[in-house]
């Protein structure tokens, strides 16, 4: 029997066919498939388009992979420890995950586990209601802000992905399963569900997509400390770009709280444009904005998120009714400088931090020192950001939010997660919470007035960065040894340095990261093990306060490493001189050790 999302019309599943039937496959081939997958804390992701092209929108999965995705929800189920657990599943609207999904509700009901069906859902929707005591954990199928052709799976427990010793355990699971009788085993498990036993869980789909939007609304107000009577007094223009947040809350929560919506591109599934909300990518967003804020004043606000739904840029209107584009760095400082003032107002005399990730613009420190606030940073990485803050809030911090600014998008806590319908609620409290925007301006510098968020941006403080998805932030390596290529880039960075420090620059020191640790100082004994993780050149002016960075890491995602530069009040060509020198010493460490 078919079944279909009664909000979308989108096709679920057939409860009668097995999607791994028919499948053989040997060791060997599937071993050479698992070379194509990245396991990070971040998710496990691969090319699952069964042509492995990255821009295959096909709903066509290949036989070893969909092997794999069984053992991977096979792994995660082992990794609970419970002999009846209860699994929240869903997927972003990738053309893939709609099979990956059926894999896993199968591989998990032959287990013993009671499945919760939400069908395509964004990734903040899932993890807020997972937050319920009722769920043993979620299964997320995505790919986050890859390309369409990729997929892959991200899972945690209430409300947030497994920090990184914990996800490590569920890799070790993982792949201990990798053996001759794995395609088997798996066949076996899917083959031993009843038709009757997967409509059971089909059926509930409608009724527990209804629960997971009803809490997670619930959740969205709570974390932006708001009732019912909380007002968004502007209109929004959304390009959904075809992801899982056109079959999510944002529209009718939207309205719900007084602002105007315009949609473009917002059946799930139908992606217009690449994935990742920058750059070009926004350009359907800001020109949309910029004619409809023509015909009614009122829309002043717009953005597109990712597939997943996490992450979203904004574009906005500015003093002159054009519309602007804000990059990612721009959004998390925006969002952080509200945030952190509200916490100042409301806690007097507390101490207040906010943790971040090392490619975080330097923005963040200028913003913070101006509101009395301490900045921690820890390695790139979701999870390790939400470990970061949990462990100031242990230690007497307030934390109002977290985040990786070069990736976009700000974790408000209780959220664990990125979630651009936070970020609309923190833009909106300048209108709503009096005094907010007044403080905020006198802290800058600059008269406060009529909230205008273009006069706010404009004063903040200046830096040129480099975005994370610019192809100048991206190099491809063959070095294999990631803590030897560090070595190797840190000797360079000794000898060099002097003659090519930034113009605004006295001095400079090394810190290093790993998980939700940062170290200060070079050499080995200040990389902890496995040193896996990011490493940033730090410069300082006269007055011991950070003016700039070169940033490098090795990305959990894809197979590539990335390099940024971050620099106060330089224009262009400083950025891109610094920029050239961090490349070129990255190139010259990967040809030491090839």
């Amino acid at each position: 029997m078919k079944f279909y999302d009664k909000y979308t019309g989108m096709y679920l599943s057939d409860s009668a066919v097995d999607p791994l039937q028919d499948i053989d496959v040997s060791l060997d081939d599937i071993k050479s498939c698992l070379s194509g997958y990245i396991l990070s804390a971040s998710g496990w992701r691969a090319v699952f388009a069964e042509s492995k092209e990255d821009e295959d929108g096909t709903e066509c999965v290949g036989a070893c992979d969909r092997i794999l995705s069984a053992a991977a929800a096979a792994s995660f189920f082992a990794y609970l420890g419970k002999e009846h657990p209860v699994i929240l599943l869903g997927s972003d609207a990738r053309p893939t995950g709609r099979i990956l999904t059926e894999i896993a509700a199968r591989i998990f009901i032959a287990l013993g586990a009671d499945v919760e069906y939400l069908g395509v859902s964004s990734a903040p929707e899932i993890m807020a209601y997972s937050r319920l005591g009722a769920f043993s954990g979620f299964y997320y199928i995505s790919a986050s802000h890859n390309p369409i052709g990729h997929n892959g799976f991200k899972f945690g427990l209430s409300g947030g992905v497994l920090p990184g010793s914990e996800a490590e355990k569920a890799k070790s699971i993982f792949l201990s399963k990798i053996d001759e009788e794995l395609c088997g085993k798996m066949k076996g498990l899917s083959s031993s569900v009843t038709e009757e036993k997967m409509a059971s869980v089909l059926r509930r789909h409608n009724s527990v997509k209804n629960s997971a939007m009803r809490y997670y609304s619930e959740f969205v107000l709570r974390t932006a400390h708001a009732d019912d009577s909380f007002s968004v007094p502007f209109g929004v223009v959304i390009d959904f770009n075809g992801s899982a947040r056109s079959a999510s809350i944002d529209v009718p929560f939207l309205r719900k709280h007084g602002a105007a919506v315009w949609t473009v591109n917002g059946i799930p599934g139908q992606i217009a444009h690449a994935i990742v909300p920058e750059g070009a990518n926004l350009e359907t967003a800001r020109k949309t904005l910029e004619s409809i804020h023509k015909r009614n004043p009122a829309f002043m606000l717009g953005y597109m998120p990712d597939n997943d739904g996490d992450r979203g840029n904004f574009v906005y209107v500015t003093k002159r009714g054009s519309a602007k584009a804000l990059n990612a760095q721009e959004v998390f400082a925006l969002v952080a400088s509200i945030e952190l003032m509200h916490a100042v107002m409301m806690h007097p005399g507390r101490r207040i931090a906010i943790a971040v990730n090392g490619p975080t613009s330097l923005i963040i420190d200028d913003l913070a020192s101006r509101l009395g606030v301490s900045v921690f940073r820890s390695d790139i990485g979701e999870a390790n950001v939400v470990t970061l803050s949990d462990n100031l809030r242990e230690q007497g911090y307030i934390v109002p939010l977290c985040g990786e600014g070069s990736n976009g998008g700000n974790i408000t806590h209780p959220a664990k997660v990125r979630d651009p319908m936070n970020s609309v609620m923190t833009i909106a409290k300048l209108w709503s919470i009096p005094g907010l925007y007044d403080e905020l301006m006198n802290a800058l510098g600059r008269k406060g007035g009529n909230v205008s968020l273009d006069a706010l941006l404009a004063a903040f403080p200046k830096y040129y960065m480099t975005p994370a998805f610019s192809p100048d932030a991206v190099m491809k390596i063959k070095s294999k040894d990631w803590d030897a290529l560090k070595a190797e880039y840190e000797k360079m960075i000794i000898s060099e340095v002097e003659a090519n420090k930034p113009e605004n620059a006295s001095g400079y020191e090394i810190r290093q990261y790993e998980g939700s640790s940062e170290e200060i100082g070079a050499g080995a004994e200040h990389r902890p093990c496995p040193s896996t993780g990011g490493y940033k050149v730090q410069f300082m002016g006269d007055d011991g306060k950070p003016v700039a960075y070169l940033w490098l890491s090795r990305s959990r995602t894809e197979p590539v490493c990335r390099v940024m530069v971050d620099v106060k009040d330089a224009d262009m060509a400083e950025h891109d001189r610094l920029l050239a020198w961090q490349r070129s010493m990255v190139e010259r460490a990967d040809r030491a050790l090839s």
